[in-house]
């Protein structure tokens, strides 16, 4: 069975989702959507695909099967109402949306259409990460005691983003999910801090830092760090780690160890496709890394009719810890979970 592909924005990501489709075994990129409509005439010439002016268009054609959306985060609703009223399986890259209200409008969908809705969370699919996580549920490393997560992005990635989308939105639903994998339960409360100045100073109108502590169920106090302050000359610097402590081991993981470094005159960039063997790289042309495992994870998932291994009230309780950690630092004070917004 050939799985019938139509992407909905054709940002980084979507650029990067059509890439993997059109090489996947068994999976046909036939349409693509952008409101840039060249972009979208580039890519529907590489590939074969039909180009569509709109998402509801996309959504309603006989020749796709899955609708995969890209947009930014605040336009999330309207693609994926339109996939799944359209009677599609969706997968909607990470945010689920860029409030609490809006992921409950997409999941009260789903759930009234009986549709297979998963969110991209792709650290999830991201061999260490998944291999660390075995080793927790495993007990080797005993009663899960702290949990620790740093993120601090380039400048250089702003000069994409400029400000579009929050620390919150792109890098606390990435790592708050994985904490809150890692705990295996609840977590209680939340208390953020955040830094403000360097970025702005630069003309991008988003903040520096946030710190961030949670307490969980079980005891398991989890630390975060994520920001975008280092500096575009330290493009290389090791500033993404993971770690977790029990009670008789721990487990850790630096990002930047990949075993590949690569330097040249011409300069770096802060996203290197040549460096990357984790995220999305290829080998002779065939897709690998966190994405495959991803895309490929969701199309079994189509065929079979199973449900994907992150729900999306997984995605909602990211996004739902991510918007109380801002909520935090507007109020200078820590969030008691149980009294912010629930699904």
């Amino acid at each position: 069975m050939t799985v019938r592909a139509g992407v909905i924005g054709l940002g980084f990501m979507g650029r990067q989702y059509v890439k993997f489709l059109h090489q996947l075994e068994g999976v046909k990129v036939s349409a693509v959507c952008d409101i840039r409509q060249e972009v979208a005439q580039e890519l529907a010439e590489a590939t074969g695909a039909q180009r569509f002016a709109g998402a509801e268009e996309l959504a309603s054609s006989a020749d796709v099967d899955v609708v995969f959306v890209c947009t930014p985060e605040d336009h999330h609703v309207p693609a994926a109402l339109a996939a799944i009223n359209a009677g599609k399986a969706v997968l909607i890259e990470k945010p689920l949306a860029h409030t609490l209200e809006a992921g409950r409008t997409i999941i009260r969908a789903a759930q009234a259409q009986g549709a297979l809705v998963m969110v991209g969370h792709l650290l999830r699919f991201e061999p260490r990460w998944a291999a660390a996580r075995r080793i927790v549920a495993s007990g080797d490393i005993g009663e899960v005691i702290s949990i620790s997560t740093r993120r601090i992005g380039n400048v250089l990635d702003q000069q994409v983003l400029r400000g579009r989308t929050s620390i919150p939105l792109y890098y606390g639903v990435h790592d708050l999910d994985i904490v809150r994998w890692f705990a295996g339960t609840e977590a209680t409360s939340i208390f953020a801090a955040r830094r403000t100045g360097a970025l702005r100073s630069l003309g991008y109108p988003i903040d520096d830092l946030y710190s961030v502590v949670l307490e969980f169920d079980g005891n398991i106090l989890a630390t975060a760090q994520l920001g975008w302050h280092v500096p575009a000359a330290a493009v290389s610097a090791p500033t993404t780690g993971f770690s977790v402590v029990g009670t008789r081991g721990t487990v850790m993981i630096e990002q930047a160890d990949t075993g590949l470094q690569y330097w040249a005159e011409s300069g770096v960039r802060s996203v290197n496709p040549i460096t990357d063997v984790m995220f999305w790289p290829e080998v002779h042309a065939v897709p690998g890394g966190a994405l495959a495992n991803e895309l490929t994870h969701f199309v079994q998932c189509v065929r079979k009719q199973a449900q994907p291994i992150i729900s999306v009230e997984d995605a909602f309780e990211a996004l739902r810890l991510s918007l109380a950690m801002e909520a935090s630092a507007d109020q200078r004070a820590p969030i008691q979970l149980s009294g912010f917004e629930s699904l």
